[in-house]
């Protein structure tokens, strides 16, 4: 027998192989589908932060029992113990929401961490009754303490993690998706579907549940209560997690949910990609951006700043990427759909394209939402922009900024326009003088810098111009626009955007390290001036 020596089988993760021999996993793409989603949680940094999770694998009681993180057949090792009524298919196990439930042997007052715990459940039902998909608590009372996930219960969905008569909810329409209750400190706590954070609170933490966990119904009493009737697709309980741990979190879930064929969310360009790093991954899966340059492109800008220590102090960067309204408005350090992620929200004449975002001068502005008095440290502020176009407006512009009422508490980058139209100005937290140069054209990477009580710089490309020592007053409680100014005067400005950027103050290393990145980001992109 002639044996081919280019041929063999690359071997899986060990906890994969693990699980899937443990629970008998014989299907090629299933086997697959264990090892991806294995691999890709390590890859991004989760893996350990799980206690338990529940693949619904293989279609039987037999594989769905068993706990990927420990797959042995124990109570100690988490596995599920189903009772009552339940359909198991290859779609996962469906309650039937009377006596249906799944103990997972899991007592948060022993495993899981007051201030750092999270349950998840993605359902491939829609329905409307009073369900508890998953949850615990140490009594009936609405005072004892418990920890729960109830998706859609007369049009909201409630959680409560680790806390007692108080939850955080949200509107919903549709029970159908992949949800996370999180906490991650003692006043943190949050409610996620999707990858969007819909519910926020800050409840207090109260010691965990002293009842084992339930999936299917809510553990308050030994027969359980509240019987669902939503169909378990993954299930996982662990410590709390980011938000950006969420949003990968969400994204390898739903890839592994595709892969499998029973994903409930529409087809996404961007499941998880172990070639990128965290922010990317949640980047590229809500921008959907296809293109591969465009891809590396955000991939190397994200690694270029955290190495050069700016990506810690960013609050929101906005790369105008993709070539679309719709693509141009998130935050690349916080991308939702949301005002408090910072995403951009376009309004009068604007024109997206491959090299970023327009303004037509007369109406146009892009509201960050960012409100520097409840966002940024007094005495420590940035503010960059990055102009394609060299022209000398007709007005008074203003490329980004805020201020309240007549001109108080300024925080504002003109370039070449709003006094002179040869020179740009800079100034942030005060009311007094502006940082400014003599300009030759408007073309390249501005940045407004203030790192002390009585110090502004300005920068272009990397290149410090000017220095202010007017004093600090306080932060604009007004949002910052792009493309205009947010006071009550608006003065619009027709100056391309391919980058902006809101940080905490910079030194002038990190004002030069920042062009060099921001520059090389646009080189790859074929727009850099």
């Amino acid at each position: 027998m002639i044996i081919n020596p280019y041929v063999f089988s690359i071997p899986y993760d060990p906890n994969a192989q693990a699980f899937i021999t443990a629970a008998g996993i014989t299907d090629i793409t299933q086997q697959n589908a264990i090892n991806t989603l294995v691999v890709n949680l390590k890859v991004a940094n989760i893996w350990n932060k799980f206690k338990a999770i529940y693949p619904m694998i293989g279609g039987t009681s037999t594989t769905h029992k068993f706990n990927l993180i420990n797959p042995a057949d124990s109570d100690a090792a988490f596995r599920l113990l189903f009772s009552g009524g339940w359909t198991h298919s290859s779609t996962g196990a469906k309650p039937n929401g009377s006596n249906a439930k799944a103990d997972t042997f899991l007592t948060p007052s022993i495993t899981l961490t007051q201030n750092s715990s999270h349950l998840s459940y993605y359902s491939r039902t829609q329905s409307n009754g009073t369900e508890v998909e998953i949850g615990s608590s140490t009594g009936v009372n609405a005072s004892d303490n418990k920890i729960i996930v109830e998706i859609r219960t007369a049009g909201v969905t409630y959680y409560n993690i680790n806390s007692t008569s108080t939850y955080i909810t949200h509107l919903d329409s549709d029970s159908r998706a992949f949800y996370v209750g999180n906490r991650t400190a003692s006043n943190v706590i949050n409610g996620w579907r999707n990858g969007s954070k819909l519910a926020i609170g800050t409840v207090l933490s109260t010691p965990p549940s002293t009842r084992t966990i339930n999936i299917g119904c809510f553990n308050s009493q030994p027969a359980g209560a509240f019987f669902s009737t939503k169909e378990c697709a993954f299930a996982s309980i662990g410590d709390g997690l980011t938000d950006t741990e969420v949003l990968v979190f969400n994204q390898i879930v739903e890839g592994y949910q595709y892969t499998l064929g029973r994903n409930v969310n529409p087809v996404n360009a961007n499941y998880y990609n172990t070639a990128y790093n965290n922010e990317t991954n949640a980047f590229l899966y809500v921008s959907q951006i296809t293109d591969n340059t465009q891809k590396n492109a955000v991939n190397t800008l994200v690694n270029d700043l955290k190495i050069a220590g700016i990506w810690t102090k960013t609050k929101a960067a906005y790369p105008m990427i993709g070539g679309t309204s719709s693509t141009h408005k998130w935050n690349l350090v916080n991308p939702q759909d949301t005002d408090a992620a910072f995403r951009l929200t376009f309004n009068g004449g604007w024109t997206h394209s491959s090299t970023g975002a327009t303004p037509n001068g007369t109406n146009a502005f892009a509201n960050t939402f960012l409100v520097p008095s409840s966002t940024i440290t007094l005495n420590s502020m940035s503010l960059s922009y990055y102009s394609r176009t060299n022209t000398t407006p007709a007005n008074n512009s203003i490329n980004m900024g805020s201020w309240v009422g007549a001109g108080f508490h300024y925080t504002l980058l003109s370039i070449r326009s709003i006094l002179s139209s040869t020179t740009t100005y800079g100034m942030l937290q005060t009311s007094g003088t502006f940082a400014q140069f003599l300009d030759p054209n408007s073309l390249g990477l501005y940045t407004v810098t203030r790192t002390a009580n009585n110090l502004t710089k300005i920068f272009k490309n990397g290149i410090l111009n000017a220095t202010n020592s007017e004093l600090s007053t306080a932060n604009s409680s007004n949002s910052i626009y792009l493309g205009a100014a947010n006071g009550n005067t608006l003065n619009y400005s027709n100056r391309e955007c391919a980058f902006a950027l809101i940080t905490d103050g910079l030194t002038d290393a990190e004002a030069g390290n920042l062009y060099t990145a921001i520059q090389n980001f646009n080189t790859t992109l074929g727009r850099q001036v």
